[in-house]
């Protein structure tokens, strides 16, 4: 298998003004506006997709409408299938299959913690659901409560299926760790604000969710980077930063939504136990965040992407 490279948005999921609806239509508008800046494909159905607050059927429809949008396009999709009860997982894992995704993800169990073996066996039964498909392994401790170190890495590839993981941790030395373990294992960024240091401990790409309304500048920044142009590549995080720093003053995916429902790219508001803003609240939210530059920035980078090559 090839290293997944590059930039993945980690999809938000648009939805219905009270959160409630799943609005396909503005996720199809919202993959297309990735796909004009350049993204090299999309992780779907994650925790900034809303996927372990969806139903099965909504999940499903998800990705089947990212798959019909992306069809033909040279982009890679990472179906997240992670959920809490194991068989469940694998049925998503089935269906991920079945309509032709690149990869699929899953967070481990929480809530029920398991052992080495549990963990393992929780795996395994995902990667039978989908046994011509990569598993990536999904580690977001502040989440999930669960650390996904390089050595439980080394034990999950027993696994057949396990290819990669999403490395959602400030640890980069295990990241770098991780990255030592196989060759043929793809580790991919997950914290935005160090995307630039994940790089240089050989993560292959990155996974966020400001990618949502920065996919240029990340993009731009990747480029940067594979070319050699460290300090250029960090120009880009550092005004990158400067618009997270901003979204993390406000209700966090209720204004990654409200930033592109502005720029006419509907997105609703999120999902109960996430909460929804006023609309006093969404005004200050949104001009919070115009305010940090994400909108020079975003055309300053897709500039610079006209001379930028594109990287592998």
């Amino acid at each position: 298998m090839t290293h997944f490279t590059g930039i993945y948005p980690a999809l938000v999921t648009p939805m219905s003004a009270d959160g409630a609806r799943i609005d396909l239509a503005g996720l199809r508008a919202l993959v297309r506006f990735h796909l004009s800046r350049h993204v090299s494909g999309f992780f779907v159905t994650g925790g900034s997709g809303e996927g372990i607050l969806m139903t099965a059927d909504e999940r499903r429809a998800v990705l089947e409408t990212v798959m019909a949008e992306t069809a033909g396009r040279d982009v890679r999709i990472i179906s997240h299938v992670g959920a809490h009860v194991t068989a469940a997982a694998r049925e998503l894992a089935a269906h991920a299959e079945s309509v032709g995704v690149h990869a699929i993800a899953a967070v481990p169990p929480f809530y029920f913690r398991t052992d080495a073996q549990g963990l393992r066996d929780h795996y395994r039964v995902i990667g039978d659901g989908a046994p011509h498909t990569p598993l990536f392994v999904y580690n977001i401790p502040g989440n999930t409560g669960v650390e996904v170190t390089a050595s439980v890495v080394a034990d999950l590839l027993a696994v057949p299926t396990v290819r990669g993981i999403k490395y959602s941790s400030y640890n980069l030395y295990d990241l770098y760790n991780i990255t030592r373990l196989r060759e043929d294992l793809t580790v991919l960024n997950g914290f935005d604000e160090v995307l630039v240091a994940g790089l240089t401990m050989r993560a292959h790409g990155g996974i966020g969710s400001t990618y949502n309304i920065m996919p240029a500048a990340f993009v731009a920044l990747y480029r940067a980077y594979r070319m050699g142009d460290l300090p250029g590549a960090q120009a880009w995080q550092w005004r990158i930063n400067t618009v997270i720093k901003a979204l993390l003053g406000q209700p966090f995916f209720a204004t990654l939504k409200a930033v592109l429902t502005h720029w006419g790219v509907p997105c609703g508001a999120p999902r109960q136990p996430n909460r929804a803003m006023s609309a006093e609240e969404t005004a200050r939210a949104v001009q919070a965040v115009l305010a940090s530059g994400v909108e020079a920035l975003e055309q300053d980078a897709l500039k610079a992407l006209e001379t930028l090559p594109v990287a592998a």
